[in-house]
């Protein structure tokens, strides 16, 4: 038996199944050592033990689900040639057309809508053989509105905002892998609160038609997973070259950014970000944005309201009374906008790209903070989207590493910021961070010991 999958050996038989990375498991089934069968009927106990509590989905099939399993099993057994996700178990978010599961997109005014073909993203997914098990909660719309979800972490604290679901379930072990969105930090921020790993690609990354698009130029596809490795092979599925990750041959030239929205950051979160960065093995500079940086957030909500106008506006008194009030006030918001006005938000969102780009002249990689601190109480509704605003406007790619801690012992992400295109070397600069991070923190201890 060879080192890997001796290691492999041991890893399957330490942990319960449904903990085991999804690379792990995806060898695993293609070895022979694991059957999809056996790792569905895993998740499914494991959403039947946690799923009352933590509330991440929308729907679940559990026959449907073990047929696909058992359809993937008998694939392999004919001998057929297998996918990068074969009989890897995915959640998708309720924002995507299922031709076979309802697509409601968190909405009463969609229950029971059932689409006749499947949003693209899916299509790339099935054709990976990633084996969809249901639909993840979502607020409605994707909007800042609390969702049915929980945090697996503390029941008690909000699991953030629209791909809450998709993280919650991730962080809970019932799936490996989970789809999402992000328009301004619908993907960043549950990861940050509930500690999953998160990489948000660069604008125009996939086709995101079947899905809910709400403004254009900020649409993004969001991945989550439980390592940045099951991040690459999650993202391979859409893009062969992202799959496999090398090291990068020196420490990447970091810069440190403190932009809009820095001061509604917690002390704890500032304080363990600055630790974080003295740490590293490489330069860390800090970063001074343009001015134009300062109206970011105004720009995104300003086109986020015009856009909710556009497509709710004409919405029946009815359907809007029942709407949730931040689609009220948005839709509201943007009625009072005039085309020059929406004009000037696109030309002031250009600059800004424009702008972004210049930033990684002398940097390969941003750093900032995924959220303002850990994960909110419930009561308090479910947190704010500010740091990852600017880049999602700007189409940027990110990941969210839950390398930090609060006061209270609760995750808060670090961002990772890579220019527009550079998905690969973020990846990579990601998996550098991660095991530098891991590095600091057994000599901390091991000083500290």
């Amino acid at each position: 038996m060879n080192v890997i999958s001796g290691a492999l050996e041991l890893a399957l038989y330490s942990k319960p199944l449904t903990e085991l990375p999804a690379r792990t498991i995806v060898r695993a089934i293609r070895d022979r050592r694991l059957t999809a069968a056996s790792v569905m009927e895993a998740c499914l106990e494991r959403i039947a033990a946690r799923e009352p509590e933590v509330k991440a989905w929308s729907f679940l099939d559990a026959d449907l689900a073990r047929e696909r399993a058992w359809q993937a099993d008998k694939w392999q057994a004919a001998g057929f040639p297998l996918t990068p996700l074969h009989g890897l178990p995915v959640g998708v978010k309720d924002v995507f057309d299922t031709s076979d599961m309802p697509s409601e997109y968190g909405s009463a005014s969609l229950r029971g809508r059932r689409p006749t073909e499947d949003a693209d993203a899916v299509s790339v997914l099935l054709g990976a053989g990633a084996l969809i098990i249901g639909k993840t909660s979502t607020s409605e719309f994707g909007m800042y509105h609390p969702s049915p979800t929980h945090n697996p972490l503390d029941l008690s604290r909000s699991p953030g905002v629209s791909s809450a679901g998709s993280a919650a379930a991730v962080v809970d072990n019932m799936v490996p892998l989970a789809l999402g969105t992000q328009h301004t930090a619908s993907t960043t921020l549950p990861a940050s609160f509930c500690g999953a790993f998160a990489f948000k690609p660069s604008f125009g990354f996939t086709s995101m038609r079947g899905s809910n698009v709400l403004v254009p130029r900020m649409a993004h596809i969001g991945l989550l997973a439980r390592s940045v490795d099951d991040l690459a092979l999650f993202a391979g599925a859409f893009d062969g070259r992202l799959g496999e990750l090398e090291a990068i041959p020196h420490p990447p030239r970091l810069g440190l950014v403190c932009g809009p929205g820095w001061e509604m950051a917690s002390d704890a979160a500032r304080e363990a970000l600055d630790r974080l960065v003295a740490g590293l093995p490489a330069t860390v500079a800090a970063v001074e944005l343009p001015s134009d940086f300062d109206r970011a957030i105004e720009i995104v909500h300003g086109l986020l309201n015009a856009h909710l106008a556009y497509r709710f506006g004409l919405s029946p008194p009815e359907t809007f009374r029942n709407f949730c009030a931040p689609l009220q006030q948005g839709i509201i918001a943007g009625r009072e906008l005039s085309a020059m006005d929406y004009l000037k938000l696109e030309a002031m969102a250009d600059r800004l790209s424009a702008h972004a780009a210049r930033l990684f002249l002398d940097h390969d990689v941003l750093i900032t903070l995924s959220a303002p601190g850990e994960a909110t109480r419930l009561e308090d509704g479910p947190g704010s989207g500010v740091m990852s605003m600017p880049w999602s406007l700007c189409g940027l790619p990110t990941m969210s590493l839950p390398l930090l801690r609060g006061a209270n012992g609760l995750p808060i992400g670090v961002q990772l910021i890579g220019r527009r295109g550079g998905d690969r070397n973020l990846l990579r600069v990601a998996a550098w961070f991660t095991d530098a991070t891991i590095i600091l923190k057994h000599v901390s201890s091991h000083e500290q010991a």
